[in-house]
C-alpha cells in the first residue's frame, strides 16, 4: 500500500478527531449552540470524507474492484474481510450522514448530528484494524 498517502490520511483524521474531542460533547444539548452544531457537523463530514479516501486507497492498492458509490467502498472491504459486519454497518451509516451533509445540509437537526457523533468512533476502530 502507498504508506505515505495512508499516513497523511490517518494524520488528517487524527487532527479532526482532536478538534472534535475538544468540544467535549456528551449529550445532544452540547451541540445546541449554533456554532458548535455547525463546527461538529463539519468535523464529522471531514472525518467521513477522509475515511472514504482511506477505503478507496485500500481498494485501489489491493485491486478489489471499482466502487461506484461511497457506501460500496465499505461493502467491498467487508466482503474482502477487512472489516466485520458491525463496523461495516456503522461506516455505511456514516456515509449516509455524509451524503446528507453534502446535499441536504439544510434539513440537518441536532439529532442527526448527534447520531453521527455517536458512531464516529467506528472510524478509530477501522484505523486500528489497519494498523
Amino acid at each position: 500500500m502507498n504508506n505515505d498517502r495512508i499516513v497523511v490520511i490517518i494524520k488528517d483524521i487524527e487532527r479532526f478527531f482532536a478538534d472534535l474531542e475538544s468540544f467535549n460533547i456528551k449529550t445532544i444539548k452540547d451541540i445546541s449552540n449554533k456554532e458548535k452544531f455547525y463546527a461538529t457537523s463539519m468535523l464529522l463530514f471531514s472525518i467521513i470524507n477522509r475515511v472514504i479516501d482511506l477505503g478507496e486507497e485500500i481498494i485501489s492498492e489491493r485491486r478489489l474492484g471499482f466502487p461506484s458509490k461511497y457506501k460500496e467502498i465499505f461493502d467491498m472491504l467487508y466482503k474482502n474481510n477487512y472489516i466485520d459486519k458491525k463496523l461495516h454497518n456503522n461506516l455505511a451509516s456514516l456515509v449516509y450522514f455524509r451524503n446528507l451533509a453534502a446535499h441536504e445540509y439544510y434539513t440537518f437537526r441536532e439529532e442527526d448530528v448527534f447520531k453521527a457523533y455517536q458512531k464516529i468512533s467506528s472510524v478509530k476502530h477501522f484505523i486500528a484494524k489497519l494498523k
